[in-house]
């Protein structure tokens, strides 16, 4: 994420992961972050009509603004 941010500045920048947004919110990776799509896939939870996750149970997070305000900011396409 570090490198892509140096070289594509402009872009933004997204992470997939199966981890709670608590679980990694410390991680240096963070800091170079756009959007954070976190949670598990679970496949009883399935739903093709959301946008940019697979399941319910996920969540698309704006990282710069929840690491600011201290809450999570959910993205909003």
């Amino acid at each position: 994420a570090k490198k892509a941010r140096e070289m594509f500045p402009k872009k933004t920048v997204w992470l997939y992961t199966g981890y709670s947004f608590d679980e990694i919110k410390e991680l240096e990776i963070m800091r170079y972050l756009d959007v954070l799509v976190d949670g598990e896939f679970k496949k009883e939870l399935l739903d093709e009509k959301l946008h940019w996750k697979g399941s319910a149970n996920q969540r698309v997070i704006e990282v710069p603004e929840t690491l600011q305000v201290g809450r999570i900011v959910l993205f909003d396409d």
